[in-house]
């Protein structure tokens, strides 16, 4: 499936709208106690015929394990494909029916800090459920978070995301995409000298968007460098932070140290790819054990 053709093929497409309303539709009618077995058919589904996506989990499951044999490594896109449909599962049972979640911390010192900042920069990725993080995020602290993601391939799909994460999280978080360009960057650094948070996923490059060189599992890689140099003029700090499911409506907030560009001691150029780099080292680390949550849909080599 691809997202090119006709209307009703795009639909069909991975970012396509047909499954997000089929979605939305199997947890309003169908019993929670069948989700699970409707999620592995449909992850099933998609390994057969979600090739660009299938390949780009291939290409990025191999730089974590790069000895690993082909057969294994799909079945762990499998898992992968299985984890999204959890994700997207709980964003809407939480949307529709006002699920109820349980959620542990780990890093709670760095969470505490971020919410108590006149603003910051959250850089995650795309991780176990990002939306509902930035929903569970800006009831506990009651700020408003302003989210930046790549836009969807497909209009309806993105109108689809956008209305469902107004719904999720009450109004407390914005969107904006990554595409905007330079009007984009101009807002972000106003909202955060007006003292907002922001949420950036930094772990893919998608269309024009400006991109530097790190070290990634032993391989260079490009990454987003947007955040940093936002950072940078700011003067604010980043706080690298995933949202990863557990269990059954169980998730962990992972907080890390937060990055600091100092305007002391280098370069400009010198201190954004040393904060780059400690992203990626950072963003290594959390793949290399929750990879089964990683929905790292385009390739990163």
């Amino acid at each position: 499936m691809t997202e090119s053709g006709p209307r009703w093929w795009r639909d069909f497409a991975v970012h396509g709208i047909f499954w997000r309303r089929f979605v939305d539709r199997g947890v309003r009618n169908v019993p929670a106690v069948l989700h699970a077995p409707l999620i592995w058919t449909g992850a099933a589904l998609f390994l057969l015929l979600a090739r660009p996506a299938r390949k780009a989990l291939l290409c990025n499951l191999r730089l974590i394990e790069p000895n690993s044999s082909r057969i294994l490594n799909y079945v762990r896109v499998l898992r992968v494909f299985a984890n999204f449909g959890w994700s997207l599962t709980d964003g809407v049972t939480y949307r529709l029916k006002k699920g109820r979640f349980q959620y542990e911390i780990e890093g709670g010192t760095y969470l505490d800090k971020l919410g108590s900042d006149d603003a910051a920069i959250i850089l995650t990725a795309h991780m176990g459920n990002y939306d509902l993080g930035a929903a569970a995020f800006a009831a506990r602290f009651n700020r408003q978070i302003r989210m930046v993601r790549a836009p969807e391939p497909d209009a309806l799909a993105a109108q689809h995301v956008d209305l469902a994460l107004q719904e999720s999280s009450a109004g407390a978080v914005k969107i904006g995409y990554s595409d905007d360009g330079t009007s984009l960057a101009l807002d972000l650094l106003n909202a955060l000298r007006a003292g907002e948070i922001i949420s950036i996923q930094g772990d893919r490059v998608v269309g024009e968007m400006a991109r530097a060189s790190v070290m990634f599992f032993q391989r260079e890689i490009l990454l987003p460098n947007g955040p940093f140099v936002l950072a940078y003029v700011s003067g604010r700090p980043i706080y690298p932070m995933f949202v990863v499911r557990t269990g059954r409506w169980k998730y962990k907030v992972i907080a890390h140290e937060p990055i600091i560009l100092s305007r002391v001691g280098a370069s400009r150029d010198e201190i954004i790819a040393a904060a780059m780099q400690r992203w990626s080292n950072v963003l290594e680390k959390t793949v290399r054990i929750r990879w089964p949550q990683w929905f790292a849909f385009t390739r990163l080599i």
